[in-house]
């Protein structure tokens, strides 16, 4: 099951827009500045996705708000190393949300 950390509401991740955020765990460097470093190694027990939420119960909130939010940042982590990644911007732009992709650059 994919879990991801869920941001409900952002004015400064998407400028100009009001997003949600979904960051999504792993991540190919280990940078010592990292603000994100829990999502850095993905979570092995139960203690570490506590603070994940599973990707459809996301998908309901984003539901839920969809006509207050302008969009998604997906964001990690780092997102381009997650396989379903096209299918999950889809999925979002489906509903009618703008997406931004906050990405380290090293795999593009």
């Amino acid at each position: 099951m994919v879990r991801v950390g869920l941001q409900k509401t952002s004015l400064v991740d998407y400028p100009g827009k009001v997003a949600a955020v979904f960051f999504l765990a792993g991540c190919n460097l280990r940078c010592p500045y990292c603000h994100n470093p829990s999502l850095v190694a993905p979570p092995t027990g139960a203690s570490d996705a506590d603070d994940l939420v599973a990707l459809e119960e996301a998908f309901a909130f984003l539901e839920r708000r969809r006509m207050v939010l302008s969009g998604v940042v997906l964001s990690g982590g780092e997102p381009t190393i997650y396989a379903g990644l096209p299918e999950l911007a889809a999925r979002i732009r489906s509903m009618g949300l703008l997406v931004k992709l906050d990405t380290n650059g090293t795999f593009p």
